[in-house]
């Protein structure tokens, strides 16, 4: 069988979470996820924006890093980064048949899409000998697969509600299993704002004890620079120079794809109702908005802060409802978003399926009105409109992959 396909098979297992099965396929494999200390990244929402400057961070102060992040916008191996570059094609094949084969060892293990991906992820880190990885969480903590990952440091960005179906459907609940990345005697440091729920911290305190570390958050930054001076915080823990880096993180870093289209764009990725509510906080000019997620639990809940009625009526002129095409997780359907955002609301709207049709008419629409235009949903969607614009532009792939220099 194709290795590829093997692993798209993979998908077909869906979410398991647990640690035995990685825990059997890392020791087959001659424990690669030793060989170099981690720093591990939990949260609701900012984990990835973290790592991804975390590991620009330790790039600049001379070190080999690894970065492994989930999902992935266009190629799979972008999951697995060496000095903020994906690896290559031909080393995810050849990392892709030592983990295929590790699995047929008798007993046969079957490892799920995510768990091959971390797997592949610790022999690139292994092989290319890097000094430091940062590692971002799957899902939850407690029993996602880089629970196995030898760290020094654990960090917890937010915690909100969201995969409530695998993790519990309290604030606390969700909060036990994010901390459950703790390891005794390892520090674990987690931002304290003011949005921080009492009960919440109390249970990671309870939990955590003498190895916590609090990082105070300034409430009226915007979520890249809170994660922004977080890093520097990690930075100065680790005894690195933290200088002034540009990221390009697709979705999240500031201007992140402005000028792909006209007039003045903002792409932002949002997938639940705490990052809707910072995206939207931003917003201060009129705009034509186009969104659309990946299917939730809780659909109303997630979409609750698009339904205020000053977005409406001071800042929407026109919304219009889209599906994105990549991604596994299914879409929602764009009637369903209309219906549940614009309900009892006079907001122009309209749906139109394809991503990319939706964007280039509020384009025109926004440059007759004068106002700006705000892409905002599923990193999915930003994947789909990355990958036009490469096409479109005639851009190099991996170059645009590339997380920093």
């Amino acid at each position: 069988m194709d290795i590829r396909k093997w692993l798209e098979e993979r998908q077909l297992l869906g979410v398991k979470l647990g640690l035995e099965n990685c825990k059997e396929m890392l020791e087959r494999l001659d424990n690669p996820h030793l060989n170099f200390p981690s720093i591990h990244v939990a949260g609701t929402n900012g984990k990835g924006s973290l790592c991804v400057q975390l590991s620009a961070i330790a790039r600049a102060n001379n070190l080999e890093v690894g970065l492994f992040t989930s999902p992935h916008l266009i190629r799979v191996e972008e999951r697995i980064r060496i000095n903020g570059i994906p690896i290559t094609p031909d080393d995810f094949d050849k990392y892709l048949n030592l983990v295929r084969d590790a699995s047929l060892i008798h007993p046969i293990c079957n490892p799920t899409f995510f768990e091959v991906t971390f797997l592949l992820a610790m022999l690139a880190f292994r092989e290319n000998n890097v000094d430091r990885a940062i590692i971002e969480t799957g899902l939850g903590g407690r029993l996602d697969s880089t629970r196995l990952v030898d760290a020094d440091l654990c960090v917890i960005t937010t915690i909100s509600k969201d995969h409530t179906e695998f993790l519990g459907e309290t604030l606390e609940e969700i909060a036990i299993e994010k901390a459950g990345i703790h390891r005794p005697g390892i520090p674990l440091l987690i931002t304290k704002s003011n949005d921080l729920n009492p009960s919440v911290f109390k249970v990671i305190l309870d939990k955590i004890g003498e190895d916590l570390l609090i990082h105070e958050v300034d409430d009226n930054l915007s979520p890249w620079n809170v994660w922004t001076n977080l890093s520097k915080a990690i930075a100065k823990l680790q005894g690195w120079d933290s200088p002034m880096l540009e990221c390009n993180w697709p979705g999240r870093s500031p201007g992140y794809g402005s000028s792909w289209f006209e007039p003045s764009t903002k792409i932002c990725a949002a997938h639940n109702k705490e990052g809707f509510e910072s995206e939207l906080e931003l917003i201060s000019r009129p705009c034509i908005l186009v969104i659309g997620i990946t299917e939730k639990a809780n659909i109303s809940e997630t979409l609750f802060p698009l339904t205020k009625d000053y977005y409406h009526k001071s800042i929407f002129n026109q919304i219009i409802f889209t599906e994105p095409v990549s991604g596994r997780n299914r879409p929602v359907d764009a009637d369903l978003l209309e219906q549940t955002i614009c309900h009892n609301q006079e907001t122009p709207s309209s749906v139109i399926r394809n991503p990319i049709d939706a964007i280039v008419k509020a384009s025109k629409a926004a440059l007759e009105e004068e106002v700006d235009l705000v892409i905002m949903g599923s990193v999915y969607l930003v994947g789909d409109i990355l990958n036009h614009i490469i096409i479109r532009d005639n851009l190099d792939l991996w170059e645009e992959l590339r997380v920093h220099r």
